[in-house]
């Protein structure tokens, strides 16, 4: 008899307890669904939703990167014939989007599966640099800034382009985007991104993988007599 009395009151707080934890993991995931939803502050939602919208222009973008960390410059080429086909060239390392995406070293044509963005850490960009990504750091942004975002607009390249400046205790960061989605400036404390030419079209020699080396350009070595 005594232990069936014991064994009586722990069932049923088990009972109680399986159903608290259950309802606790519905909630969680509701609230979180909510928050990334969630972008309140206009200016920042003006460059967001450009950076985020589809683009189905042909085009060729030419980009000036600057990683401040060490002032190491190099340059970018973005171009695309559809949606679902782009080519981005960074540095001496070249992504193909179209199919599973393809990754190519130019210095020795050496080409992987997939779109492998630890080929251009040291640039501190992914292949996406100039859309998906700054629309990502821009909305995580949104949740830090510590007063209303600046709206602007000015001409890059030659062509209109909406800006945002978001303000931190620490200094600002500034966005800009052109009216078919692609990034047109980026300040951030770790890079500076900036457009340096925009045209419609695109070679079609840029979506085809490397087949022999790319040149490279050797200085000579002087000897200054001692």
């Amino acid at each position: 008899m005594r232990p069936a009395r014991v064994f009586v009151p722990v069932l049923l707080a088990s009972v109680v307890l399986t159903g608290c934890f259950t309802g606790k993991r519905g909630h969680l995931e509701a609230s979180t669904v909510t928050t990334v939803a969630t972008l309140a502050d206009p200016a920042v939602q003006a460059v967001v939703a450009k950076l985020e919208s589809a683009n189905a222009d042909q085009y060729t973008a030419k980009y000036s990167v600057i990683v401040k960390y060490g002032n190491i410059t190099t340059s970018a080429t973005v171009a695309q014939t559809d949606p679902a086909t782009q080519s981005i060239t960074v540095g001496h390392v070249l992504f193909l989007t179209a199919g599973g995406g393809e990754t190519c070293e130019l210095s020795t044509a050496a080409c992987v599966t997939g779109l492998q963005d630890q080929q251009i850490s040291d640039t501190q960009l992914p292949h996406n640099f100039y859309a998906a990504s700054p629309a990502l750091k821009l909305r995580q942004d949104a949740n830090t800034m510590v007063s209303a975002a600046t709206a602007s607009a000015k001409q890059i390249a030659g062509q209109n382009a909406t800006c945002v400046e978001v303000h931190f205790a620490a200094g600002n960061k500034t966005y800009c985007v052109l009216d078919n989605g692609l990034l047109a400036e980026q300040d951030t404390p770790d890079v500076r991104i900036d457009l340096t030419s925009y045209t419609t079209g695109a070679d079609p020699t840029l979506f085809a993988a490397p087949t022999t080396p790319a040149a490279t350009t050797t200085i000579p070595t002087t000897i200054i007599p001692g």
